[in-house]
């Protein structure tokens, strides 16, 4: 799990503190057909695999705000292949690792 990337990019970029207590972790397979553009845009999945393991770490700030990064494994590596930011529902942020 990428907890502490979690904490380090939420204190680097966003300037929030966060305790790995505080925070929230789920592990989903699912196939391209199963997954809202708002996790992952269609042009995106293309260069996905189908299907895809989807880890998610989540927390909710002092102000109520629900922050979740959201990341694609390649599952015997565990090396990620995209990563994709959400506050309050809304997509804020993503990347991808793979051509």
């Amino acid at each position: 799990m990428y907890l502490d990337w979690f904490v380090g990019t939420m204190k680097k970029t966003f300037n929030i503190e966060v305790k790995r207590e505080d925070v929230g972790y789920e592990a989903h397979d699912f196939y391209h057909e199963e997954i809202d553009d708002l996790l992952i845009p269609t042009e995106h999945l293309e260069k996905l695999p189908d299907p895809l393991l989807i880890e998610a770490i989540s927390y909710v700030d002092d102000k109520g705000y629900e922050w979740i990064a959201g990341y694609v494994l390649e599952e015997e590596t565990r090396k990620k292949l995209y990563e994709v930011w959400i506050r309050n529902g809304e997509q804020i942020a993503y990347e991808i690792y793979v051509d």
